[in-house]
């Protein structure tokens, strides 16, 4: 007795195929860092409406996901810091593609590169810098320069 060869009809194949495109993207679970990064939006909404941790915390514990609200802040901090430096490297990649002549050129400039025989960037001035090199001190100095990926190159 010979067995039959079942066929699919072609048309089946794209369904498929994006049914399980679809799965593949929605993990089965996900880890509580991950969770909170993804719902970092809707945690700060409850925060800025006045809420604390903990209550955000009971929510979680209402819908089966048992966290702390210490967990929850630490993964909430880091997903907002993430976001908010996804968002600065964005927006400066976004102004230097639709400004262009800011570059000073109509093509866009292609990212700089650290030569591997220049020293590290210096992030922080150390106490032995001179005078005449060390930028005047204000109270968001060290803020600003956290921002910029500032090199000294003045002994090259």
């Amino acid at each position: 007795m010979s067995r039959k060869t079942k066929t699919v009809p072609l048309s089946k194949i794209s369904d498929i195929q994006a049914a399980l495109k679809k799965k593949a993207a929605t993990p089965k679970n996900i880890s509580l860092q991950n969770l909170v990064h993804s719902l970092a939006k809707p945690i700060q909404d409850m925060l800025d409406a006045g809420y604390g941790y903990e209550d955000v915390s009971e929510v979680f514990q209402g819908h089966g996901v048992d966290v702390a609200a210490s967990g929850i802040r630490t993964y909430h901090r880091k997903a907002v810091t993430t976001i908010e430096q996804l968002g600065t490297e964005t927006s400066a990649e976004t102004s230097a593609e639709k400004s262009p002549e800011l570059n000073g050129s109509s093509e866009a400039t292609p990212p700089i590169e650290q030569d591997a025989s220049l020293p590290e960037p210096v992030t922080k001035s150390s106490p032995t810098t001179s005078k005449t090199t060390r930028a005047k001190k204000t109270p968001d100095s060290d803020n600003i320069k956290s921002q910029f990926n500032l090199t000294d190159r003045s002994s090259l």
